[in-house]
């Protein structure tokens, strides 16, 4: 949530997803977004993104990995949330080794990455 504000705020630059604001749509939205921390594939990720008209997506590395309790890590949630992709590895694992061809890194530090939605 910060992420997204501080983002906004900087950037000026639109967001898609706000988690702050509660509404139908924002939610749909923000699923897409989270899709990235999913099992799914780059390419079925990067194309909902496209349909989003997303340029620049947000990639929080700690999100990758962070796990307060059994069963709360991103990757926990989705592997319930989406069954049939649980045997695939972690999406965002393979955007921090390598982004491309559907992705481009375009800035990273030690917390986050921005990637160009190609």
């Amino acid at each position: 949530m910060t992420t997204m504000a501080s983002v906004k705020l900087s950037t000026l630059h639109p967001i898609v997803n706000h988690p702050l604001y509660e509404d139908a749509d924002l939610r749909a939205r923000t699923k897409i977004v989270y899709s990235t921390y999913s099992r799914k594939s780059a390419k079925e990720v990067r194309d909902k993104l496209l349909e989003l008209h997303v340029n620049y997506c947000v990639l929080e590395e700690a999100w990758c990995v962070v796990r307060t309790k059994p069963g709360c890590s991103m990757l926990e949630i989705w592997d319930v949330e989406d069954p049939s992709n649980a045997a695939n590895p972690p999406l965002c694992s393979v955007l921090l080794e390598d982004a491309r061809p559907y992705f481009t890194t375009v800035f990273q530090n030690s917390v986050y990455r921005v990637l160009k939605v190609n």
